[in-house]
């Protein structure tokens, strides 16, 4: 070998080679890539295989980037506490508002379900709630099955029947929400959601405003539990929900029928309210309350709340069920 050094190029050789080599391009995704490569991560959101493969790994669902999520057991009710909280994903243009703009899409699809009159809303579900005296701590409630036939005009008696079987009438008001005066509710957004927030006091308990912006989100969620949606307005709810600060992604959550499922939620007073939906089809599954920290009234870990809706449904007479799906 000859031992001479290679000699490098010159001061004039090299610029010439950097001359001739194109520049490099820009490594940044732009805004809009970068949105569609995340809700195609979200199309992909899985279970584990089987829970042996992994039997110590917790759950990992692909949003903007895996995080972490502690396994619950499927027979969580009221009073329990998780074998770990899932820590939420928060992002007031990020996460949330991707996954409830898809919910919104989902929900604007599906087929309607017009209710006349002289008819019946039909809701059967899981629930279970905490009950409180004075100022006393909250008493986890057990959990029962509901069934609920909503009437549809003033003065028609509607029922209620939980889980012992026994019913307890229910009289319709000029107050409630008919299928016919939800589908007379604002369809955008903002309308819908500033119309929300006209009834929210500014005094008092709602002076504050992140006390408004739960308010706000739990007065929406009441639109999902025992009601059937015209689609524009569920599709409206959830984009209402969005533009609320402080909405957050919790990956996954179980409801009170131990199905799981990724949830939208907001925490407030020490306690996280979530709606949880089905990973596939997005359709809305139920919700549940969650103690994030210790309160006077309750602890941490507690499941103050967890219902799950199994059927829904528009019959013409009080206490009949529709055929089962």
């Amino acid at each position: 070998m000859n031992g001479t050094p290679r000699r490098g190029p010159g001061p004039d050789e090299l610029a010439e080679l950097v001359r001739l080599v194109p520049p490099p391009g820009d490594p940044e995704l732009s805004d809009g890539r970068h949105r569609l490569l995340k809700e195609h991560l979200m199309l992909h959101i899985e279970e584990p295989a089987t829970a042996s493969r992994r039997p110590k790994r917790r759950r990992a669902v692909l949003l903007a980037a895996p995080l972490a999520a502690a396994a619950v057991t499927a027979g969580l009710f009221v009073g329990l506490h998780d074998s770990g909280d899932t820590p939420p994903t928060r992002a007031a243009k990020g996460e949330a508002a991707v996954l409830l703009d898809r919910i919104s899409l989902a929900a604007a699809h599906q087929p309607a379900l017009p209710v006349r009159g002289d008819q019946f809303v039909y809701i059967r579900s899981k629930v279970a709630w905490t009950t409180q005296t004075g100022n006393g701590p909250r008493v986890p409630q057990r959990l029962r099955e509901r069934e609920i036939w909503l009437p549809q005009s003033p003065g028609k008696r509607g029922l209620v029947r939980e889980g012992d079987g026994k019913g307890v009438p229910l009289v319709g008001s000029k107050e409630d929400l008919t299928y016919r005066k939800l589908a007379a509710m604002p369809t955008e957004p903002g309308a819908l959601l500033n119309s929300v927030y006209a009834k929210i006091p500014k005094s008092g308990k709602t002076a504050d405003p992140a006390a408004r912006n739960a308010a706000a989100f739990q007065d929406l969620g009441r639109f999902l539990t025992e009601q059937v949606l015209p689609p524009k307005l569920a599709a409206a709810v959830y984009r209402a929900a969005a533009k609320i600060p402080g909405v957050l992604v919790v990956p996954d959550s179980v409801d009170a029928a131990g199905r799981h499922g990724v949830a939208v939620a907001l925490v407030a007073y020490g306690e996280r309210s979530e709606w949880i939906f089905d990973r596939k089809t997005l359709s809305y599954l139920g919700e549940r309350g969650y103690m994030v920290k210790d309160t006077e009234h309750a602890r941490k870990g507690m499941t103050t709340a967890t219902t799950a809706v199994l059927q829904r449904g528009v019959v013409n007479k009080s206490g009949k069920t529709p055929s089962k799906p």
